[in-house]
């Protein structure tokens, strides 16, 4: 995946299984952003189920999250939240 420029903050990287997802700030061109992750989208790059250690599937793709998030802004997702899900993997 091409470099988006966005940085992940691994400090804010926190399980929501409520909704199926990983949500953490991102930083791009010196703005912070809020991202979720879907499960789907980390199971995709895992190869496996995730729902266990989601978060540790986050932090083993974090570049690769990195590029799909900004896919996901360049989508045109101008919410509060940015949801990236494996359509941005592509």
């Amino acid at each position: 995946m091409p470099d988006t420029g966005l940085t992940i903050d691994t400090s804010t990287l926190m399980d929501n299984p409520t909704d199926f997802q990983v949500e953490f700030t991102g930083t791009v061109d010196g703005e912070q952003q809020q991202f979720a992750v879907k499960y789907s989208a980390l199971e995709a790059l895992a190869g496996q189920q995730v729902a266990d250690d989601a978060l540790a599937a986050a932090q083993a793709h974090q570049d690769k999250l990195a590029g799909a998030a900004g896919k996901a802004i360049e989508r045109g997702q101008g919410s509060d939240l940015v949801t990236i899900g494996e359509a941005d993997l592509l």
